[in-house]
């Protein structure tokens, strides 16, 4: 009587069911794993089944597969990529009816009721492929009870109305777990047989996966072997007797020995670029139009939905040869076991594309990437290619004079010693001569470059000429929006940037005056094949290719015979580039260029400004460990490729030459002494704080904080870095 009546209330729940489901299915919300196909109509009520989650692929720029990004390790596959072995043995084993019924096995339901009265509830016993598609997708969650399983049989009944067996079957196949991170069939052969396609899965291989559905952990054969040969077999027996293989077929395929390890071939460890691709994907940068996240919606949840679950192909500038070269650099010409660290950054100026970073520490050591991340680090006299940049602009050539005796700046109206700005003496890197704007930036005078700033002024730009500069820095690609436009010494880097701003920046001058923006996501496509971004192609022109020939000139002086040229002065290729090392050699750079690569080298204690005065009993400076480890990388990735030379500046354009003072570019010299102008502004003491990047925030991972660092001082009265080497 029991049993009559439990089995009554369940027939008489699902009779029911189809005219109340209507107002009983909005409890379930919509559904936690959708599928693939369209709308169900049911009453007044519209099931809509779309496609289930599925990971996201990442490529490298050969087209390869490097990485993966998924909430859930799904592949999905038509039917026909199947193999028939699997589709018998899953139908044989969890619903041998499954090509006669419209949706529920009544007599396996029958039956299972009568094993689980007991129980009072109805488990998972009994049910069908379409039953289990429905309660994978919207009883997730839900209390297993009589009511849940008769809403389960009324929804079967009605999608087998909508959609065909195959349908149903793919999409089953596609959606169930098989333990160890694996959803669908194509995720399960990869985790369990890597070395076999999932289109030629053999007999014992497909029952093997066929019986892991039933309890996947319980049943995983590396933990569990003994469970699962049992189910194996259970599987094997079970496609005999639904005629699918002979018994001999069966007792041979028992015979097999299991897997006894995992595969995850498409997961990679996370690495600085990937992690920075995650962190584009994620992250809108509203200064940007047209950025690969703006592509993928307005909000972070919406793209995050999209990147982990959407089945998207991002294609990335990312290239594991440079990655390899510039990676076995930093290991061979990075000092071991210091506090400092270094990070290499590297454009290929054919297309702007990132292709590779490399960090002295792993990710696995620090998160904290100071190649994209954090407040920037100042740049030193590696900074005064954008006042060079500025005044050839303006008409300004190589052959100019400029003296670089010690400077004194009146900043304000007072007589106090806050009044004015005086540079020169105790190593500031001022020669006392007067010297051409060429010798100037070969052997990196501050005094110089500081005198050139300064007679870009007045004007629109600032009245310091400051302006100038801080407008052809961001116009080359330098985020300079925290950027103090009072400071004096911003020609000698005293302002926060990234190694991978001042290698976009440079590339401007081997692409003759074309910026092409830092790219590392090229190409998008969604799961249905349809390209959903596509990175610009074209760059836009921020200098006259004359003047950044005639820069690129400049600029192979330091390596042949400036601050440079005790480690580069032999590298055995056209190449120009520039030193940088700031105040108490906290700091040091190198960034330079061949016609194919650009990259930037930063050394310096991740945490802080910290002397490097004695490593590996030498001092830092930008032409030891950065020039090194940049020629090492140069060598190495630029050695296959053709020797192709710089184009050649038009030197009848710039063969005049003037003398550059504070007070302007004249037709005559002026000798030292002349009387100062007053500037309408008053550069503070210290520079406030280092800007913050566009790329400051991480939204992907966890991550240690951006270090908190006190910046330098710079002040007005003494030196202000860009020391030259």
């Amino acid at each position: 009587m029991k049993v009559l009546t439990f089995c009554l209330k369940f027939l008489l729940t699902v009779a029911l069911g189809g005219a109340a489901l209507a107002g009983s299915l909005a409890l379930l919300g919509p559904a936690s794993r959708p599928l693939t196909h369209a709308t169900t109509p049911i009453g007044k009520l519209e099931l809509t089944i779309n496609a289930p989650p599925a990971r996201s692929l990442i490529y490298d720029r050969n087209g390869s597969l490097v990485s993966t990004l998924a909430t859930e390790d799904r592949s999905p596959v038509r039917l026909r990529d199947i193999p028939q072995v699997l589709i018998n043995a899953v139908i044989s084993i969890e619903d041998r009816k499954f090509y006669e019924h419209h949706g529920v096995d009544w007599g396996g339901t029958t039956r299972a009721l009568f094993k689980n009265v007991d129980a009072g509830a109805i488990s998972q016993g009994g049910s069908t492929i379409t039953q289990q598609l429905v309660k994978n997708t919207f009883s997730v969650g839900r209390k297993r009870d009589l009511t849940t399983k008769a809403r389960e049989a009324v929804l079967a009944i009605n999608l087998e109305k909508q959609l065909s067996k195959s349908q149903i079957l793919v999409d089953y196949l596609n959606l169930v777990y098989f333990g160890n991170g694996a959803y669908g069939v194509q995720a399960a052969a990869e985790r369990y047989f890597p070395f076999t396609p999932l289109v030629k899965l053999n007999l014992p291989q497909a029952a093997l996966l066929a019986g892991l559905i039933q309890s996947p952990e319980a049943l995983n054969p590396a933990k569990h072997p003994g469970a699962a040969a049992r189910r194996r077999s259970q599987v094997l027996d079970a496609m005999v007797a639904n005629g699918k293989i002979t018994a001999p077929e069966a007792k041979l395929s028992k015979s097999v020995p299991l897997p006894t390890t995992l595969s995850y071939p498409h997961s990679a460890s996370l690495d600085y670029y990937m992690d920075e691709v995650k962190n584009i994907l994620l992250t809108d940068d509203p200064t940007v139009q047209g950025d690969p996240a703006e592509a993928l919606g307005a909000s972070q949840q919406v793209r995050s939905t999209a990147v982990y679950r959407g089945g998207l192909k991002i294609y990335t500038a990312y290239d594991p040869t440079v990655q390899f070269e510039a990676t076995a650099a930093m290991n061979a010409e990075l000092p071991q076991n210091t506090q400092f660290t270094a990070s290499l950054v590297v454009i290929d100026n054919a297309d702007g594309g990132v292709r590779a970073i490399a960090n002295g520490r792993t990710f696995a050591q620090m998160q904290f990437d100071p190649a994209t991340e954090g407040p920037g680090r100042q740049a030193g006299s590696s900074f005064k290619v954008f006042t060079l940049a500025a005044a050839l602009s303006r008409g300004y050539t190589a052959n100019d004079s400029v003296s670089t005796s010690p400077l004194h700046w009146r900043l304000d109206q007072g007589s106090g010693k806050g009044s004015f700005y005086d540079l020169g003496g105790g190593g500031d890197d001022c020669g006392g001569d007067v010297i051409s704007l060429s010798r100037a930036v070969a052997r990196s005078d501050n005094c110089a470059f500081v005198r050139t700033e300064l007679s870009l002024g007045p004007g629109h730009f600032g009245a310091d000429g400051v302006g100038a500069v801080i407008q052809m820095a961001k116009a080359m690609g330098i985020n300079t929006s925290s950027f103090n436009p009072s400071v004096v010494s911003t020609t000698l880097g005293t302002q926060g940037v990234h190694p991978l701003d001042m290698a976009e920046a440079y590339s401007v001058l081997p692409n003759e005056g074309i910026l092409k923006r830092a790219t590392f996501v090229t190409k998008i496509v969604d799961r249905n094949g349809h390209t959903i971004y596509q990175a610009p192609t074209s760059g836009t022109r921020v200098l006259d290719a004359n003047v950044a020939r005639t820069e690129t000139k400049m600029l192979t002086g330091v390596l042949r015979s400036g601050t440079a040229a005790s480690s580069l002065g032999n590298f055995p290729r056209p190449a120009a580039g520039k030193t940088g090392t700031t105040d108490h050699n906290q700091d040091a750079w190198f960034v330079g260029y061949t016609p194919q690569y650009t990259a930037a080298v930063w050394m310096g204690n991740p945490l802080g400004e910290v002397p490097m005065t004695n490593v590996n009993g030498i001092t830092v400076f930008g032409a030891t460990f950065p020039a090194h480890i940049w020629r090492h990388f140069m060598e190495d990735v630029t050695g296959p490729l053709p020797v192709v030379d710089f184009a050649q500046p038009d030197d009848t354009l710039f063969n005049h030459s003037r003398f550059i003072s504070e007070l302007g570019r004249r037709t005559s010299y002026v000798p030292s002494g002349y009387p100062s102008r007053t500037v309408p502004v008053t550069t503070p003491s210290t520079v406030a704080t280092t800007p913050t990047s566009k790329r400051t925030t991480k939204t992907t991972v966890p991550h240690s904080p951006p270090p908190t660092r006190k910046p330098t001082p710079t002040t007005v009265h003494g030196k202000k870095n860009g020391k030259g080497p």
